[in-house]
C-alpha cells in the first residue's frame, strides 16, 4: 500500500521512491525542517542497488508533498545530507534511512567575513535571502548600522548570521515551500494575530486527539531594563521594555497572572534606542511562552495538516486552557497505516 504522498527528486516525480516504508518530516521553530525516508533493502544478484541509487546521493533535492482536501502541502524541500544503513545477513530486515534537511542548510556551508553598512538588519536579511533564490518575507526592523556609528559585522555563515539577527530582533527565521516548489524565507516575529483555522478537540463531540499534556511555569521575566551610553553624543540610550510587544493568545498574560514585577537587566552593545529596545523585546517574546502543550493527531482525524509556525485552536481543555496556541513543532510520521502528527504547542496567556 502506498503512503498517499508524492516524492520529487530534483523536480521530477519519483513514484518508486514514494513506496517507502515510512517517511518522517519534523518542522521545528528555530531549526531547519528535517526529513527521513525509510526503505527496505533488497538484495539482487548479491548487490545492493538502493545504496548506489543516484536519486538518493548527496545533494539530491528531495521534495515531499502531501495532497489533502485543501490542496497539496509541501512538507519539505531540500538536499540529502546522509544515510543510515542496517544490513541483516540474507537481506531480510535490511533497511536504509535517507536523511536530509530543507534548503536553509545551503546557507550554512560557507563561513563569511563581511561588513554590512548603511542598512537595517531586515535589509541585510532580504539581501541574503534573495542571493539564495528565496522569496523574502521579511518584517522591517528598526536597528540601523551606519558609518558614523558601527557597521554590522558578519563573521559566520549566512544562516548563522541571519539566525543571530533574528534573535536580536525577537524574530524567527524559517523556510516554507509551496506546491509549485517556490521557497519563501520568513524573517518575522511570530504572527500570533493570524486566525487559527484548525481545531484540536478533546472531551467534546467529534474529538480528534486522545490526550493533551499541558504544563506551565510563571517564573519568567515580564519586563527588561536596558540602558547604554551613546559613544558619539554621550547621551543615555534607554531601551527599557515594560511588557512583551507580542499579541496575547488569551485574555490574561504573564504579567497580569503574576501580579508583580519580574524584571531582567539586558546588557548588550547598541548604537540607538531602536536597536537596544528590539533586543529587549526579543528577550521578552522568548520568555513569555510560559505554557507548553503536546498532543498527537492524524490526517484522517483532522482532515488537514498541522504546520509549524502557525496558530491553532484547542477546544475541550477547560475554560482556562482552551483557545489559541502557537505551533512550535509538528512531526509528521507517514506509513501505510496512517499519517500521524506529534504536535508541540506554546502559549503566552490563558483565559
Amino acid at each position: 500500500m502506498g503512503l498517499g504522498i508524492v516524492i520529487e527528486v530534483n523536480g521530477q516525480t519519483e513514484a518508486e521512491l514514494a513506496q517507502a516504508v515510512r517517511v518522517e518530516v519534523t518542522e521545528s521553530m528555530g531549526a531547519a525542517t528535517a526529513f527521513k525516508l525509510f526503505y527496505h533493502i533488497d538484495i539482487e544478484e548479491g548487490d545492493l542497488p538502493l545504496l548506489v541509487d543516484s536519486r538518493l546521493d548527496p545533494g539530491s533535492e528531495i521534495t515531499v508533498l502531501v495532497p489533502v482536501e485543501s490542496g497539496a502541502h509541501c512538507l519539505v524541500k531540500g538536499p540529502v545530507t546522509g544515510q543510515r544503513i542496517h544490513l541483516q545477513h540474507g537481506g531480510a530486515g535490511s533497511t536504509l534511512e535517507v536523511q536530509g534537511k530543507d534548503n536553509s542548510i545551503t546557507m550554512d556551508r560557507e563561513a563569511k567575513s563581511q561588513v554590512w553598512e548603511g542598512l537595517t538588519d531586515s535589509e541585510a536579511v532580504s539581501a541574503i535571502s534573495g542571493y539564495y533564490g528565496f522569496v523574502p518575507d521579511v518584517e522591517a526592523t528598526s536597528a540601523g548600522h551606519y558609518s558614523d556609528k558601527h557597521a554590522l559585522i558578519q563573521r559566520s555563515s549566512d544562516l548563522g548570521f541571519v539566525q543571530q539577527l533574528a534573535r536580536r530582533n525577537g524574530c524567527l527565521f524559517w523556510l516554507s515551500c509551496d506546491a509549485y516548489g517556490v521557497q519563501t524565507a520568513h524573517f518575522k516575529r511570530p504572527p500570533l494575530d493570524a486566525p487559527g483555522a484548525l481545531e484540536l478537540i478533546i472531551n467534546l463531540a467529534s474529538p480528534n486527539i486522545e490526550t493533551l499534556e499541558l504544563e506551565w511555569d510563571v517564573e519568567q521575566p515580564t519586563s527588561v531594563e536596558a540602558l547604554q551610553l551613546d559613544l558619539n553624543t554621550l547621551a543615555d540610550i534607554d531601551g527599557t521594555v515594560s511588557q512583551s510587544p507580542q499579541p496575547l493568545l488569551a485574555a490574561n498574560g504573564l504579567e497580569s497572572i503574576t501580579g508583580d514585577t519580574r524584571s531582567r537587566f539586558l546588557t548588550a552593545p547598541a548604537d540607538d534606542a531602536g536597536d537596544l529596545q528590539a533586543r529587549g523585546e526579543g528577550a521578552l517574546i522568548e520568555s513569555n511562552w510560559f505554557i507548553r502543550a503536546r498532543c498527537t493527531t492524524t490526517l484522517e482525524l483532522l482532515g488537514d495538516l498541522v504546520r509549524a509556525h502557525s496558530v491553532i485552536t484547542v477546544r475541550g481543555a477547560g475554560s482556562r486552557h482552551s483557545g489559541s496556541y502557537w505551533v512550535k513543532q509538528s512531526q509528521h510520521i507517514i506509513d501505510s497505516v496512517s499519517h500521524r502528527m506529534n504536535v508541540e504547542l506554546l502559549r503566552n496567556a490563558w483565559e
